[in-house]
């Protein structure tokens, strides 16, 4: 995501928070203001105590006119329940702040998360096949996650202690003039090294999160590769693998954090020498006459309270190239998608119209000269050219990896050919409105999903447009109606997908099919894992319920008893006329 874009996408969620911002930036600077006045009390107190004189002594002849018996020993009691009513005051200022920074960080990173799932879900289908599984997860939830951190607490840190440091200064500038200066040329000095240390570390902290990344995806890869891994006996050496592998990415993880914490804490020990040169400054001072106790425990208590600030910002710092590393690899999602195929679609749709037409004049589909890779070097199809006149019935066959699926995918527009063109009626897929084109097709896969929802949701795809007698019709026409009325909600029941048989899970989908009457119907491989009964109920819906619609069926175990108009065999990523 480019800056502009972060801003985009971020200029929602902080529009409707800017009440939680303005508050929380008052309430920082609440705490702030809390944090330089304890100390103005106790060298007030310290002053009273030690030869009472300052602000006790003013305070103290005050109440003495005013009747009281000792105004010193009221006004140091005045004093010391003042600082407790403001230390009390600064705890729930700091809980305050810390509650409003955790409900920013949920409502900011939530939206972030939306909004990145959306773009990956907008991928399509070749940039899914070209990413490891559990690389895009680890985007949605590693890499926004440290932006959640960053939300909560980070930036309540960074702005808090900011606050501080400037308010320490002016305190300084106010009292001790020359101290002052010291610790202004001092802190600019510190927050200058560390704003120019942050590109390198930053770089170095990507590296190590995408080789986390790039493991989480081979870790996944490896679990859903169980079964054929454990059939060839190769446990060992991906175990091994693995091994490398982790010390790799621990050497890299060494190496970004010892970098990343050395400047920080070279500034954090400078601070530390700049607050004992004060301390033996103010001992001389107080030697000469030229500064009271409470003084000298005033500067040492600023300079202590400028050492906190200075100590939150060097761990925040230190954090802050993971999270600036977080924000680039989410870039690369956003820039990932023009690279995997969004803008060659924007480049089609732009030569042909914008996507206006909404469904095609006819069901014809036609393939002249595709060509296509799921990775560079690596042809699924190559020069691939068939038409499939409108209402036909295709049985679409081959060994597996051949790319059978592949052309049903294109046909959805799945997937979008590296060379050639597909034409569905008299044009390309970007040519027709996406929302009308896609209900002109419905795709059934081998094992259909099943969407943790209503059976009527699951039908209808959550368009409102389809009654109950619509879809009692065609339950009862796959024979899942007497299914639905036994259960408990009918067709607001919840679905459950551990707890729906493959065999009702495809016919579910051919519900939804029959309900849709699509003009194209893409089917692939059905008839793989359910009974042949349910492929005979399959079978018989095909002759019946989609006369006119163009039928593209792939299989390989020719369950199916569907007479074809046409069978087309794929071999080599070529297509060969039956």
């Amino acid at each position: 995501m480019k800056n502009r874009e972060l801003l985009e996408v971020m200029k929602e969620p902080i529009l409707k928070n800017r009440g939680r911002f303005l508050a929380l930036a008052l309430i920082l600077a609440g705490e702030s203001a809390l944090s330089l006045l304890l100390p103005q009390i106790l060298s007030v107190y310290i002053d009273g105590i030690a030869d009472g004189k300052g602000a006790v002594s003013k305070i103290g002849g005050f109440l003495t006119a005013r009747g009281a018996e000792n105004g010193i020993l009221l006004a140091l009691a005045l004093c010391a329940l003042g600082y407790c009513a403001a230390v009390l005051l600064k705890g729930v200022v700091s809980a305050v702040n810390i509650q409003i920074g955790e409900r920013l960080s949920w409502n900011m990173c939530d939206h972030l998360r939306v909004k990145l799932f959306g773009r990956i879900f907008s991928f399509d289908l070749q940039s899914h096949k070209m990413s490891a599984q559990g690389s895009f997860l680890e985007r949605l939830e590693g890499d926004i996650g440290l932006l959640s951190g960053f939300f909560s607490s980070m930036m309540i840190d960074i702005v808090g202690s900011l606050l501080t440091v400037v308010g320490v200064l002016l305190a300084f500038y106010l009292s001790f003039p020359a101290f002052g200066l010291f610790f202004t040329a001092l802190s600019a000095g510190i927050l200058i090294l560390f704003l120019k240390t942050q590109k390198p570390i930053a770089r170095l902290w990507k590296e190590e999160r995408d080789m986390e990344n790039e493991l989480l995806g081979d870790f996944s890869q490896n679990i859903a590769a169980y079964e054929d891994i454990a059939g060839l006996k190769k446990q060992n050496f991906v175990l091994n693998e693995m091994e490398k592998k982790f010390g790799t990415l621990e050497k890299q993880y060494g190496k970004a954090a010892f970098l990343g914490n050395l400047p920080s804490t070279a500034f954090y020990s400078l601070l530390n020498v700049a607050e004992a040169f004060v301390f033996f400054l103010g001992i001389y001072l107080i030697h000469k006459g030229r500064m009271t106790l409470g003084g000298l425990y005033l500067i040492l208590s600023y300079a202590e309270l400028l050492n906190t600030p200075f100590l939150y910002l060097k761990q925040e710092f230190a954090n802050m190239p993971k999270v600036i590393a977080a924000l680039r690899r989410i870039r690369e999602v956003y820039e990932g998608e023009k690279e995997n195929g969004a803008e060659k679609r924007n480049d089609l749709k732009e030569a042909h119209g914008a996507g206006g037409h909404h469904v095609p004049e006819n069901n014809s589909i036609r393939f002249k000269g595709v060509s296509f890779e799921y990775q560079e070097d690596a042809p699924v199809l190559h020069d691939v050219s068939f038409l499939i006149p409108g209402g036909s019935r295709v049985q679409i066959e081959g060994r597996t990896g051949s790319g059978k699926s592949t052309i049903l995918q294109l046909v959805a527009g799945f997937c979008h050919p590296q060379a050639g063109t597909v034409r569905i009626g008299e044009r390309t897929i970007p040519e027709y409105d996406g929302e009308s084109f896609r209900r002109f097709l419905f795709y059934i896969q081998q094992s259909p999903p099943i969407l943790e929802d209503t059976v009527r949701n699951q039908l209808t795809g959550f368009d409102a447009r389809f009654s109950d007698e619509e879809i009692g019709e065609a339950l009862k026409k796959t024979g899942l109606k007497s299914w639905v009325d036994n259960l408990p909600q009918g067709l607001e029941e919840r679905l459950r997908p551990g707890e729906v048989t493959t065999d009702t899970a495809q016919l579910l989908a051919w519900t939804a099919a029959v309900l849709r009457k699509p003009g194209i119907l893409l089917v692939d491989e059905f008839d793989a894992v359910i009974s042949q009964e349910t492929v005979s109920v399959i079978d018989g819906l095909m002759e019946k319920e989609f006369t006119g619609a163009t039928i593209l069926l792939v299989t390989h175990r020719k369950r199916s008893g569907i007479k074809a108009d046409l069978q087309l065999t794929v071999e080599n990523g070529r297509e060969i006329h039956g």
